[in-house]
């Protein structure tokens, strides 16, 4: 059964726009692919803005709350080192209980195998080290199989040409 927040990555996934996911383009051609980890993502910045739309859209009707998660928001780890996973989802303690860690996400292109390989090893870290219980990768690009297996990380395929999560998240 799929966890309510990997749901919720998928459904935000889906509910994206191309025309403002994809205003940087959907893939690196492989010169820009050989760049440090293709500059640091940069086409995959606009996919990010338009995933956060669509998370606060869902926010904004309380739909996490509707399924389960409480409150949740996006905000950055003080204790994490300065390079973080695009997204980092905390839930708000209730009732005197603390804010605890409970998401890190990253979408990367496939045709950025560079930065694929370090957000799997980042995400990985994340969950390990500094105890996020749900780490998720989100592989954009036409290929229907998911990278080799990270311990603690889920995998969601995400298909520019049909435009939609492609399979259930892969652990």
């Amino acid at each position: 059964m799929t966890h309510p927040f990997q749901a919720l990555v998928v459904e935000a996934l889906n509910l994206m726009h191309p025309r403002f996911a994809a205003a940087h383009g959907r893939e690196y051609t492989p010169t820009e692919a050989e760049e440090p980890p293709a500059a640091r993502k940069v086409r995959e910045r606009s996919f990010v803005m338009e995933f956060y739309h669509e998370f606060r859209r869902m926010w904004d009707k309380a739909i996490p709350v509707q399924r389960g998660l409480g409150h949740i928001i996006v905000q950055g780890d003080p204790d994490a080192p300065a390079r973080q996973p695009d997204l980092l989802f905390w839930q708000l303690g209730e009732h005197g209980a603390p804010d605890r860690r409970f998401g890190a996400v990253a979408l990367v292109f496939r045709t950025n195998p560079s930065a694929v390989a370090a957000d799997l090893k980042q995400l990985a870290r994340f969950h390990s080290d500094l105890g996020y219980p749900h780490a998720i990768c989100v592989l954009i690009g036409k290929s229907p199989e998911a990278e080799p297996p990270v311990d603690g990380v889920t995998q969601i395929l995400f298909d520019t040409d049909r435009w939609h999560v492609v399979t259930q998240p892969v652990l």
